[in-house]
């Protein structure tokens, strides 16, 4: 079967970097990281279009963890490790991917991958096994593809194959040079064909690194319209609530991965996004397409603060993140800025775009204690706006009728959520209002420097004579203050529109408090304050 059967990942775009992402899932590769790390390279660069650029060397010591010194000469490891690789797909593809329409097929003599339909890999797959068992020769034995032409090898290993297991025990001196001799003719052809291999320079391999971080997405910016999401410093991916795939960490340069502890960290909808981070002094390289962007950053502070390993408190941990050379973030503290260790922070900016040579760069510096952060989003967004941010109390997301997405709830501490049977009136979107939160409690919804208009959303389905407290106005009354700033005073649902009735409330011109958020806080005067759904829309 011709091998020009498989598509290229460039080619191939989101159907093959979801191929690679539930490869790389399985529990096959979950048993072999370091195969499934060289799988993610190499398509990384398929999915990149670099597929003709893949190196030995660059494989060897970016995957591999050979010395700058290494001569795929004298070393064969990255044709051991392919040949792995392509048997550990087989056995995916046997086992737990027999189901699937598409397979990763590594071709013979290549290293670059192609995606090719299951009624067709069978076939190649079993001739790349019969090639494989010619081509290999015994004993280990392997040559360098970049010296020798396949008509080569299979020459050379005829004569590997004309002798027994220890061959130096019987080989005649004519036999050793005869063999001297066919390597000789080998590698003076190799000579004629030019120089097997090369040592990049330094900024070669700064450029190759900084390259090879990219596991599942491409160096092409992401198509325009298409937001990018980064679980920095895991090598899993991630589904949010939304749908969205989060994939893993890629586009850096420098800094270490860090696994966090698995306590419950405060303030977060989805607990996933705060399990890792890359730490240390280290820069993100991020493709994007032409356009204007909004920049979510995620942080938590999981060693530093009472109670947690390492004790300590603010300004244990201090740095600086800058976004194309200008500083975004001084003297950042992530105690500080949450309002203590294992709370959730999200910062956001606009007015995000690539740089000339269409990439953002983000730099994260160490002032005291390492820089770190566990997530990056961008999303397109209009110029001087922010997309958006709508908030019910339910654990799932809602599309409304007027086709608005509406996500779970988030950014909340204290209080507790509950759904509501009695159907609520005055409104044409009445599951909205499916779920309360109540008691005393908190949003800290992160926003760029901006002014927001606020929308509140209430029902009372407790309090009242035809609800199940009986009671009627006065029975529930409570403040709700922003940054500090009261909103509402002596707040109560029920005498301003009665029960299980919509009521929305805006209020205009708010602007976030120095930590980039706008703090909103339900404080009950008599019995608990409620809340149904939080819509900021930005009015700069």
């Amino acid at each position: 079967m011709p091998l020009m059967a498989g598509v290229s990942g460039a080619a191939l775009g989101d159907t093959g970097r979801a191929e690679v992402e539930r490869v790389l899932s399985s529990a096959t590769f979950n048993r072999s990281p370091r195969l499934a790390r060289l799988l993610q390279y190499l398509c990384a660069k398929c999915l990149q279009g670099q597929a003709e650029h893949i190196k030995e060397y660059d494989v060897a010591i970016e995957v591999l963890e050979r010395p700058e010194s290494f001569n795929p000469a004298e070393d064969a490891i990255v044709r051991v490790e392919v040949h792995r690789l392509r048997k550990k797909l087989r056995e995916y593809y046997e086992t737990e991917g027999s189901g699937r329409a598409l397979r990763i097929v590594i071709p013979l003599g290549r290293y670059a991958p192609e995606f090719v339909p299951a009624s067709q890999a069978t076939g190649l797959e079993s001739a790349i096994t019969a090639h494989e068992a010619a081509a290999l020769p015994p004993n280990g034995h392997h040559f360098p593809p970049a010296l020798t032409s396949a008509s080569d090898r299979s020459s050379i290993a005829r004569l590997f194959h004309a002798f027994p297991a220890r061959p130096y025990k019987i080989l005649s001196t004519v036999a050793v040079l005869a063999l001297l001799g066919v390597f000789a003719v080998v590698f003076v052809k190799s000579q004629a064909r030019g120089p097997a291999f090369s040592h990049p320079q330094k900024s070669d391999r700064a450029s190759a690194s900084a390259s090879s971080s990219l596991p599942l997405a491409p160096v092409a910016a992401a198509p325009a319209g298409q937001s990018i999401l980064i679980l920095c410093g895991r090598s899993k991916t991630h589904a949010d609530s939304l749908g969205n795939l989060w994939g893993a960490d890629r586009y850096f340069e420098g800094g270490t991965e860090a696994e966090l502890p698995r306590g419950f960290i405060a303030r977060a909808a989805d607990q996933e996004l705060f399990r890792g981070a890359r730490t240390g002094d280290f820069s993100y390289h991020i493709p994007l397409a032409p356009g204007m962007y909004q920049l979510h950053l995620y942080f938590v502070e999981t060693m530093f603060g009472p109670g947690t390993a390492a004790g300590g408190g603010e300004n244990s941990r201090v740095f600086h993140v800058a976004a194309e050379g200008r500083r975004i973030l001084s003297e950042f503290d992530i105690i500080s800025d949450a309002g203590g260790p294992n709370i959730a922070d999200e910062r956001v900016f606009k007015n995000i775009s690539p740089g000339p040579d269409g990439m953002l760069h983000l730099r994260f510096m160490t002032q005291r204690s390492p820089a770190m952060v566990s997530g990056i989003k961008l999303e397109p967004a209009k110029p001087n706006r922010l997309n958006p941010i709508r908030i019910h109390t339910r654990d799932k997301a809602y599309t409304d009728a007027a086709g608005r997405l509406w996500r779970a709830d988030n950014f909340w501490s204290g209080g507790q959520s509950v759904p509501v049977s009695e159907r609520i009136t005055g409104t044409d979107d009445p599951d909205l209002y499916s779920t309360e939160r109540y008691g005393h409690f908190s949003y800290a919804i992160p926003v760029a420097a901006g002014e927001y208009a606020v929308t509140l959303h209430f029902a009372e389905t407790y309090w009242g004579l035809e609800n199940p407290g009986g009671g009627g106005a006065t029975s529930r009354e409570f403040d709700v203050l922003c940054n500090g700033v009261t909103l509402l005073r002596n707040f109560d649902v029920y005498k301003e529109v009665g029960g299980s009735r919509a009521l929305m409330k805006t209020f205009h011109g708010l602007k976030p408090n120095a930590q980039g958020k706008l703090t909103l806080t339900f404080a009950p005067i008599r019995n608990y304050a409620t809340l149904r759904a939080i819509e900021v829309v930005d009015e700069s």
